[in-house]
């Protein structure tokens, strides 16, 4: 999906859309450190030199922030994709495969791009699609109703716990996986006992 609104020639006074900010937070992530989301967001807003005026920008409502929010669509995004890795909560580094993409650079990433990337493709395709009702549609000037902004946060806080403790599950022994099983199985037997 191409916005037409690319972030170099944006007005510095405007929050550029989620997928325009993509690239630019990539490239502001091309040193390697881990990088927590509020520094992200202040390189970002630094690389693009965005003004006071768009940075303070509400949703509708008075919150969110409009620029947080879209960072954090940003950051999900080149996450499901694989370009970054979440080494602790709340803290991101690029991935490999995220700096072999900047030693050629595209002029651009959006949704579409990051097809190219079969983890993105499972999260984008997936049979649920939750976030395919919640995201901004880009086309529009409307911005989400507070209710909705509630729903949009709720369901990114749901997906990225639920990433992590994948994450967290695919790095257990096999010893230890079966110990989990078992604990949850306990668990569930034990709920449905006390009904």
């Amino acid at each position: 999906m191409n916005t037409g609104n690319g972030a170099q020639g944006a007005d510095k006074n405007d929050v550029p859309q989620f997928q325009t900010l993509m690239l630019p937070l990539l490239k502001v992530m091309g040193g390697g450190h881990e990088m927590k989301t509020i520094q992200m967001r202040d390189a970002v807003a630094d690389d693009l030199a965005l003004t006071a005026e768009a940075l303070s920008q509400r949703l509708p409502g008075g919150t969110p922030n409009t620029f947080s929010n879209r960072i954090g669509w940003a950051i999900t995004f080149l996450f499901k994709a694989g370009l970054l890795e979440r080494p602790h909560q709340a803290t991101y580094v690029i991935s490999e495969t995220g700096k072999q993409l900047l030693l050629n650079p595209p002029l651009e990433i959006d949704a579409e791009f990051l097809r190219l990337y079969e983890e993105f493709n499972w999260f984008y395709d997936s049979p649920r699609g939750e976030y395919k009702e919640l995201l901004p549609d880009e086309g529009v000037c409307n911005e989400p109703t507070p209710d909705e902004q509630i729903e949009i946060d709720f369901s990114q806080i749901q997906r990225e716990l639920s990433s992590e403790v994948v994450e967290k599950i695919k790095l257990l022994s096999t010893e230890d996986f079966k110990k989990l099983v078992i604990n949850l199985l306990e668990i569930r037997i034990g709920s449905r006992q006390n009904i």
